[in-house]
C-alpha cells in the first residue's frame, strides 16, 4: 500500500500475444510465481488498487483482479494506456507491463512521489546501440490529464507512446537519478524470449 496523501491506481497492461515466447509469457511460472504474479505483488507494494487490462480476461480470472479489455481495440500500448487511464479511480496512474517481474518497488515508490504538477514521469535509458536514449513507457507514472491528450492521439491515428511526450509536460528521469532506487535497472526489463526468461530466472536466484 502506497504511503502518504496521493492514491495511487496501478494499471498493468495483458495485450501482447507473445509471439517470440511461443505461449503466454504472463502465465509462465518463474520460480514460484508466475511471471504477472510477480509483477502483481510489486505493484501492490506501492498503489492503493490495480488494474488488469486485457482482452483475454478468461487467462486472468484466477487473479481476483478489476479486468478491462481495451476501450478501442488494436491500438497496441497507447490504448492500454488510455484504457487504464479511463478506468482509474485516482488520478495518479503507474503502468507497466505483464512481463517485468523484476519491478523495484523503491524506484516505483520514487516515480509516483515527483509527479506532481507534471502530466507524466518517465524513466530514459541510454544503451550502447542507440543514439538517443529510450522512454521507458511502461514504467511510468501518467496523470488522468493525459486522457483526452491520448483520445485525440487515437483518432488521428498516432500510436506511438513516446509521442504523447511532445504534447505534454513530462518529467524525464535520466540514469544518474534512477540508478539510486535501481541500480541495474531491473525495473525495465521485460522478458520476451526465453533468453530473457532465463536471465530474469538468474536474477531471482542471486
Amino acid at each position: 500500500m502506497q504511503s502518504g496523501s496521493t492514491s495511487i491506481t496501478g494499471v498493468i497492461l495483458a495485450g501482447g500475444r507473445s509471439r517470440r515466447m511461443g505461449q503466454n509469457k504472463a502465465l509462465m511460472r518463474l520460480g514460484n510465481s508466475t511471471i504477472i504474479e510477480h509483477v502483481i505483488r510489486r505493484m501492490q507494494a506501492v498503489t492503493d488498487n490495480l488494474l488488469l487490462i486485457t482482452n483475454t480476461p478468461q487467462f486472468y480470472a484466477h487473479l481476483d483482479l478489476p479486468m478491462h479489455p481495451d476501450l478501442v481495440q488494436g491500438m497496441g500500448a497507447l490504448g492500454g494506456v488510455y484504457t487504464g487511464l479511463t478506468c482509474a479511480t485516482n488520478s495518479t496512474v503507474l503502468c507497466v507491463g505483464c512481463d517485468m517481474p523484476l519491478l523495484q518497488p523503491n524506484l516505483l515508490t520514487y516515480l509516483t512521489s515527483i509527479l506532481g504538477e507534471y502530466d507524466a514521469v518517465v524513466p530514459s535509458v541510454k544503451e550502447a546501440n542507440r543514439p538517443t536514449p529510450t522512454f521507458q513507457t511502461l514504467s511510468a507514472v501518467y496523470s488522468k490529464r493525459c486522457t483526452s491528450i491520448i483520445d485525440q492521439m487515437l483518432n488521428e491515428g498516432e500510436l506511438r507512446v513516446h509521442a504523447l511526450y511532445e504534447r505534454i509536460s513530462v518529467r524525464i528521469v535520466e540514469p544518474s537519478e534512477w540508478r539510486r532506487f535501481d541500480p541495474r535497472g531491473l525495473s525495465f526489463f521485460n522478458i520476451n524470449t526465453p533468453t530473457d526468461f532465463e536471465k530474469a530466472k538468474q536474477v531471482l536466484n542471486d
